[in-house]
């Protein structure tokens, strides 16, 4: 008898060590991806940022009759160049793009390279334009010299409550870097 209880408690005692050993591998994982884990993408926010584009211009000769937007809803109208120019030596990327006066929603554009975030603008309120906007932290670094197949992501937000809306825009533009 006590040869088979031995031989059970080996097996507690290897099952312990074993379920010892998965805890301390998974609470390892954990902090090495909560604090050693780099994103280097830019988390899109759930509120329009509280600062107003610095480099936002108004439209000249801008019409702002407002579209037809259901209730609870909105309506934008966007211009863009699809031809952008990324200048590392100076930081900014240089675009044309408009948030037209007949938009109902503030807009926060940004121009994002094979998934990641490179420009991220604050809050562009209808009847404005932006020909310029600086890179991301970091962004430099990840870019070459070269030509990009790259988005506009237009993220639309509530402009009373400043809520994100439900929906964002793609629109398909080409990046240029030059150094």
């Amino acid at each position: 008898m006590s040869g088979k209880y031995e031989t059970q408690e080996k097996k507690k005692t290897w099952l312990i060590l074993l379920l010892i050993i998965c805890i301390v591998i998974c609470i390892g994982v954990t902090i090495w991806a909560l604090f050693f884990l780099q994103s280097d993408e830019a988390l899109i926010p759930d509120y329009a940022p509280q600062e107003t584009e610095q480099n936002a211009r108004p439209i000249e000769g801008d019409d702002d009759t407002k579209l037809d937007a259901p209730e609870g809803g909105g309506a934008i109208s966007l211009e863009y160049d699809s031809q952008v120019t990324v200048d590392l030596s100076d930081g900014k990327a240089y675009l044309s793009y408009a948030n037209p006066g007949k938009s109902t929603q503030d807009i926060v554009l940004r121009i994002e390279i094979q998934d990641t975030a490179v420009v991220q603008s604050g809050t562009i309120r209808p009847g404005n334009q932006v020909s310029e906007l600086e890179l991301l932290d970091g962004a430099a670094k990840k870019l070459q010299e070269g030509v990009y197949d790259a988005v506009f992501r237009i993220l639309s937000y509530d402009p009373v409550t400043g809520e994100k809306a439900m929906v964002d825009t793609l629109a398909e533009i080409t990046v240029t870097v030059r150094p």
